[in-house]
């Protein structure tokens, strides 16, 4: 017999018995327009939002209007309920269209698993995510998920089989992560049918070999890589990701993205150079730069050329040569890492002289990024003379607490004439042994430009104290200081003794 009304209502409040404070805020929930509660059950797992139809009357059919699916299951003894849940949650929408739908599983039944597939499908879904841990041979996903006209997001991890042809007109990101591809002359011609494509990631992926069958991994190590084809036509293409990546194996010089005219932004992430002695990154649109290094690549000089390069970032132990043709740069952040590494293997001078050549790029930036190894890395060659910034207004050190007392900090402070705002990410220290320490000479921009001044730190130790009480000393026309960390730390600088007048802000 069909519950009624009354029924459910009656079910709900006993299996609820929630505390009257929180009975208020469950009725404050459902006096919620049903259009908000759906945006809030949309950012709910499947399951959870399934349980919601025994909360009242008023809930009982909600769930059904969910546009958002995400059903998630790694347990194998839970897979049977798993799948039965997600076919009842599939068999009972009430609205014709799904916006996004994700699936993470082990594949323990094929046919059920691209069944709850087909069935998302047919709900013209437009953002599609997929996560499959194969137990045995692996099993062919259905042919017209690569053919379906709605898709605009297309998130795989771990599938190993693709067609060689692809029609999905309205698809406009795509995410690879750990899957194993089509050769290269295949997986062109697949993204040839994806005409409208503006963002693509390749994470880890390898390639099936076009004659052998099987992954081609021409580098001993690292194995999870991915070897690109020598030119990648993606006529759309903004924005491009590629992680774990091998370039064009045996090839002493490569040019790379000339076939992405509307490329603005590139990330490499760990990529391998091969054989390559030079690499050149040229693309008319590109705007912004990020690059990974990888540990074990060496012997590469690349060149990055665009006259409308905004941004770039870099992080990495410098073991390849960059050279960036850009002017138009303003934004420029340098990590240096693993300097006891660098120590071991007696690369000081190459570190410090190719930190030196990016320095010496990054002239006309306004905004300059750098952590304190960074700095540290530029001690090793002091005999190298920095540029003078001259539209440089805002220097940030990131990654750790930066020590006052370093010499290559003061040397690039004097090169900064018009600085406006010095911003500490991780907090700046001076050790007491310093009790006489001065910045000296006194870099001009503390005299006469420097307004702001940020310290990012939880608690302000004494050496901390010691270093923020030395820069208000001789600073002589800060306007503001940030400072983090809450009222005790505000308490402690405001009785700082300082030499001129500025507003003490907590971040």
């Amino acid at each position: 017999m069909r519950e009624s009304d009354q029924e459910i209502d009656a079910k709900s409040q006993q299996q609820r018995k929630l505390p009257n404070n929180m009975d208020d805020e469950m009725d404050m929930i459902e006096n919620l327009p049903e259009a908000m509660l759906l945006h809030i059950l949309s950012f709910l797992p499947a399951k959870d939002v399934l349980k919601t139809s025994i909360l009242s009357k008023r809930w009982r059919h909600l769930w059904m209007s969910v546009s958002n699916l995400s059903f998630e299951e790694w347990r194998p003894d839970k897979f049977v309920m798993f799948m039965n849940s997600a076919e009842r949650a599939m068999m009972c929408r009430d609205v014709p269209r799904i916006e996004k739908f994700s699936l993470s599983s082990h594949m323990l039944n094929s046919a059920c698993i691209n069944a709850l597939i087909s069935k998302a499908l047919s709900f013209k879904v437009q953002d599609f995510s997929l996560r499959l841990v194969y137990v045995g041979v692996p099993i062919s996903l259905p042919h017209h998920l690569f053919s379906c006209p709605t898709l605009t997001v297309l998130n795989l991890e771990e599938v190993t089989q693709f067609p060689c042809t692809a029609c999905l007109p309205n698809l406009k990101k795509v995410r690879l992560s750990c899957c194993l591809l089509p050769h290269q002359q295949s997986l062109l011609h697949f993204f040839s049918g994806c005409p409208k494509l503006q963002k693509l990631i390749l994470n880890r992926c390898f390639w099936r070999d076009a004659n052998l069958g099987f992954i081609s991994t021409p580098m001993p190590e690292p194995v999870d890589i991915t070897q690109l084809p020598s030119t990648t036509c993606l006529p759309d293409l903004k924005e491009l990701e590629l992680s774990f990546c091998l370039l064009p194996y045996g090839q002493s010089t490569v040019q790379f993205f000339g076939d992405c005219p509307k490329l603005q932004k590139l990330t490499l992430k760990e990529c391998h150079w091969g054989l390559a002695k030079c690499l050149y990154i040229s693309t008319p649109m590109l705007e912004s730069v990020v690059i990974c290094d990888a540990t074990s690549s060496s012997g590469c000089k690349v060149v990055i050329s665009g006259s409308n390069i905004k941004s770039f970032s870099y992080y990495g132990d410098l073991r390849t040569t960059y050279c960036l043709c850009s002017s138009s740069i303003v934004d420029a952040y340098i990590h240096v890492h693993s300097k006891g590494k660098i120590e071991r293997e007696g690369r000081e001078k190459e570190v410090a002289h190719r930190v030196h050549k990016l320095i010496m790029e990054f002239c006309n930036v306004e905004h300059l990024g750098l952590s304190p190894d960074t700095l540290e890395a530029l001690a090793y060659a002091e005999e190298l003379d920095l540029p003078v910034f001259q539209r440089l207004t805002r220097l940030e050190l990131k990654r750790k607490s930066v020590d006052l007392s370093c010499r290559a900090l003061n040397r690039l402070l004097q090169k900064l004439p018009h600085l406006d705002c010095l911003d500490f990410r991780m907090g700046v220290f001076l050790s007491k042994k310093h009790k006489n320490f001065a910045l000296d000479p006194l870099p001009p921009c503390f005299l006469t430009q420097l307004k702001i001044i940020k310290i990012h730190t939880s608690s302000l130790t004494d050496e901390e104290l010691h270093a923020v009480g030395i820069l208000f000393r001789v600073s002589t026309v800060l306007e503001k200081v940030y400072i983090s960390g809450g009222g005790l730390n505000k308490n402690k600088i405001s009785m700082l003794a300082r030499e001129s007048k500025f507003e003490i802000i907590s971040m």
